[in-house]
């Protein structure tokens, strides 16, 4: 067989999925769901055409074109074509003003052929495009879809990008395949990454309830509070998908959080959205079939401020550790109605100072090593407020343990465990773990987020068991004499 030339060829090169790994479109259609205005006008114009919802997203969004997650392998193959003379071309479904943005930012485009108001162009009416804009000399195209089966079946050449079928399965005359691109993640480590499944472990918190009210030896608490766990667990990572998705713009300017699956394209947004839907929605069924109603409606509140959170509060100093301070100690509310004890105001009170230190602290993090010019990103907090959040952090945390010694007075303390004085221990135990975990954000030594870090962390676990330890042995061991 006459070996195939294609060096006046034109290459004609795809945009989402294949140039880029991840659908712009898609990610800027999230962006509407931010704003009312922007998600009621685009609402309006469901029933106007493909073509002219793409521009309206275009002229009402923004997007960031340099940290969009390229696809090396197809550029470095362009850039290789562009040397020997060939014409290179961005043939995309996306509206123009998005990839003339895209063109521009890479530098090696001739020209792009991309939709229009009135003109969605893809599948037939983009191969109609391109045979018309190459004329006699024939083409080359690279692409990803099922969209372009008749596109690659009519070229000279047929490039493929992450494409689920074998590529002989498409164009069976191998001597006509350019590039063959297959470097897509594992989709289902890429769904465990981004449901955040050690920050489950934050949920652990709906058992303190029972701990301290001794119940753990009572299968139906154990058999609640689990359940209780497990829901909160699915709600949680539904809601991780939605900040994760709102987000993926400010996560790309962000040191560690752009290798996230959604930032780095690594899962689709649309992914995203149908498994939040179904995570949500499983755990609301499930809370409400087999939970009490008062559980669910904790989860359902739990829902709506985490919601919130994600969709504004998050935007506001201040609010926004408050905000996250609450949904810890809803957790431990949650708790409590599932295994039905009151839940103690001490423990209450306890919490919020406990977890608003928490709050500061991760806040802390993120301005200290990230806003190092002006505001910090998506968050409004200034590199110079550093040393106010983290003295806000540590005075709260060391409220929190005051508060805890108010609680050893209390006589409930007195009646209920034998040896109340064992547990005063537990004030020092605290106070070491607070300041050492303040100590070591102060050096940098905490990636992002406390709670991660205490999961991790050995001392952190030794310093939970001890604390544990402390008050089983308090409640059923009478060392009186030791103390008195």
């Amino acid at each position: 067989m006459e070996k195939f030339s294609s060096t006046a060829m034109p290459v004609y090169v795809d945009m989402d999925g294949t140039l880029v790994k991840t659908d712009i479109a898609q990610e800027l259609i999230l962006q509407c769901f931010k704003k009312f205005s922007l998600f009621s006008s685009l609402i309006s114009l469901t029933f106007s055409g493909r073509s002219n919802i793409k521009r309206f997203l275009a002229d009402n969004t923004e997007f960031s074109e340099e940290r969009l997650p390229y696809n090396q392998a197809v550029i470095d193959y362009l850039i290789a074509q562009k040397a020997e003379g060939r014409e290179i071309i961005l043939a995309t479904a996306s509206d123009r003003v998005i990839a003339e943005k895209v063109a521009n930012h890479l530098g090696f485009f001739d020209a792009v052929l991309a939709s229009e108001p009135g003109t969605n162009l893809k599948g037939r009416h983009k191969l109609n495009a391109i045979q018309f804009h190459s004329g006699d000399r024939g083409f080359e195209y690279i692409g990803d879809a099922k969209a372009d089966y008749p596109i690659w079946k009519a070229a000279d050449r047929s490039g493929f990008v992450n494409v689920s079928a074998k590529p002989e399965t498409i164009v069976e005359d191998k001597s006509k395949h350019s590039l063959h691109v297959n470097d897509s993640s594992n989709p289902f480590r890429a769904f465990l990454k981004a449901i955040r499944p050690h920050q489950w472990a934050k949920n652990i918190l709906v058992f303190l309830p029972l701990f301290f009210a001794h119940l753990y030896f009572s299968v139906d608490a154990l058999f609640s509070a689990s359940l209780t766990f497990l829901v909160f667990s699915l709600c949680a990572s539904g809601i991780y998908l939605i900040n994760d998705l709102l987000d993926i713009e400010l996560d790309r300017k962000h040191t560690t959080k752009k290798k996230r699956p959604f930032a780095a394209a690594t899962l689709q947004p649309v992914t995203g959205v149908a498994a939040s839907i179904l995570l949500i929605s499983i755990s609301l069924l499930a809370c409400f079939f087999l939970l009490n109603i008062k559980v669910f409606v904790v989860l359902v509140i739990y829902m709506m401020i985490t919601n919130l959170y994600s969709f504004y509060l998050k935007d506001y100093s201040t609010i926004d550790v408050i905000t996250l301070t609450i949904l810890y100690t809803i957790r431990i509310v949650a708790g409590a109605v599932a295994v039905g004890v009151v839940l103690s105001p001490w423990l209450f009170n306890f919490s919020l100072f406990f977890f608003l230190s928490l709050a500061y602290m991760k806040r802390y993090i993120e301005v200290a090593r990230y806003a190092k010019e002006g505001k910090l990103s998506g968050r409004n907090y200034s590199a110079d407020e550093a040393n106010i959040i983290m003295m806000m952090g540590i005075v709260n945390g060391g409220i929190a343990i005051f508060t805890l010694t108010m609680y050893l007075n209390d006589e409930y303390v007195l009646a209920t465990y034998l040896s109340p004085h064992l547990l005063w221990l537990i004030c020092p135990l605290l106070l070491f773990w607070i300041y050492r975990a303040w100590m070591w954000a102060k050096r940098g030594k905490i990636d992002d987020d406390p709670v991660v870090f205490a999961i991790k962390d050995r001392v952190s676990f030794i310093t939970a068991l001890l604390v544990g330890l402390l008050f089983v042995m308090s409640k059923y061991f009478d060392l009186n004499s030791v103390f008195l």
